[in-house]
């Protein structure tokens, strides 16, 4: 090779290396306008595939670059998150009064009357948990046939069960905590020691088993797996969101999202730190935090867009949605975060985290398939 050849080949370097640009955290990847609110958080399939509901009462289904692959339409608006088996087979609840089981290529499986707005949670065996409004608890086939049906004392269920590792189901309703075996017999319930009216939030299972949760005005509590009432955090400090789910990193500290702040809380139920993520009171927000694999905690807010935080509480970005955030995000193993709007558009956004965090807890519904499983998803 000549020395005008040798020159040529580095240019040609030179260019090729200049046009390989790395994506900042926190800039767009992709955008796409649903016809209804999205209140609901994304599941991530096995493929890559990116599942959301939302108010326009369809389910959607993208390619991880953003393209439709199919939608799926119910009778009713639907807000509750989508979980995935593993089998592929996505479930989700619609105000139409059915849970429906869709196969990965849109087609309907079977459906289920169960009069449920919340999310189904997946058993280690594929049976589906289901919570309805009327306070009863659904355990149904992967077939779609009724396995067992129990009636909480309670006046009303709205949030998806959780599953322990050994197999235990339990679900929140009122001032309620309620444990059943994988038989549905009740093993325990649990009730909330307080004076003004009370409910309990969506769940999350500690490392050690522990159950933990929030009150509407009851504040943050710690159950041991007995139902025995391990740590509380009065309403002092963590006071009125029954609607976020806590969330575990890996060293055991707890978020979550309550009063328009991020709380950090330590194993022991002592405060870690705050920090304010909506310059005004949000007292509802069903937007629950996720913790990505390098300890970054992602939450979406009323007029931040979506911030990221350091383990410390410190902020590490923030990125600019022009609407409401009410989802909990996803986190993809190639680094995106995924999150729904309340004007209808699910984002796509880089960030540095490959996935979510080796915690026992990190996002809503512990996954990035929603199965509510301790030790679930892929």
């Amino acid at each position: 090779m000549d020395k005008e050849s040798h020159i040529l080949v580095f240019c040609a370097m030179l260019l090729l290396i200049s046009g390989c640009k790395t994506e900042e955290p926190d800039t767009l990847k992709w955008k796409y306008k649903t016809d209804g609110s999205i209140l609901s958080s994304p599941a991530i399939g096995h493929n890559g595939t990116v599942y959301i509901t939302s108010g326009d009462s369809c389910l959607y289904a993208f390619s991880s670059k953003g393209k439709l692959k199919w939608r799926f339409k119910t009778e009713g608006k639907i807000f509750a998150t989508p979980s995935i088996g593993a089998d592929g087979t996505i479930y989700i609840s619609s105000w139409d009064a059915y849970t429906y089981a869709i196969t990965p290529d849109g087609e309907l499986k079977w459906e289920y009357e169960t009069q449920s707005v919340s999310s189904p949670a997946i058993a280690n065996d594929r049976t589906l948990l289901v919570a309805n409004i009327h306070a009863h608890l659904f355990a149904i086939t992967p077939e779609g046939k009724l396995k067992w049906k129990s009636s909480l004392d309670t006046s009303l269920n709205i949030f998806p069960p959780v599953i322990a590792a050994g197999g235990a189901v339990y679900s929140g309703g009122s001032n309620k905590v309620y444990a059943h075996d994988s038989l549905g017999n009740l093993k325990w319930s649990f009730e909330v020691p307080d004076t003004c009216p009370t409910t309990t939030a969506p769940l999350a299972i500690e490392s050690d088993g522990n159950i933990c949760f929030c009150t509407n005005g009851g504040g943050f509590y710690v159950l041991t797996p007995q139902g025995k009432l391990k740590a509380r955090l009065g309403p002092q400090h963590v006071l009125t969101n029954e609607l976020a789910s806590p969330v575990i990193g890996s060293d055991g500290t707890i978020y979550v999202n309550s009063d328009g702040c991020l709380w950090a809380i330590n194993p022991t139920g002592d405060l870690k730190w705050r920090y304010r993520i909506d310059s005004t009171l949000r007292v509802f927000s069903p937007a629950s935090p996720a913790v990505g694999s390098d300890g970054t905690i992602y939450i979406g807010t009323k007029d931040r867009g979506l911030i990221a935080l350091n383990a410390d509480g410190s902020l590490r970005w923030e990125a600019d949605i022009d609407s409401e955030i009410f989802s909990s995000p996803a986190i993809s193993d190639d680094g995106f975060i995924y999150v729904g709007s309340k004007d209808g558009y699910l984002y796509a956004i880089h960030s540095d985290s490959k996935g979510l965090a080796d915690s026992p807890w990190p996002k809503y519904q512990h996954d990035n398939q929603n199965t509510g499983r301790a030790g679930g998803g892929i």
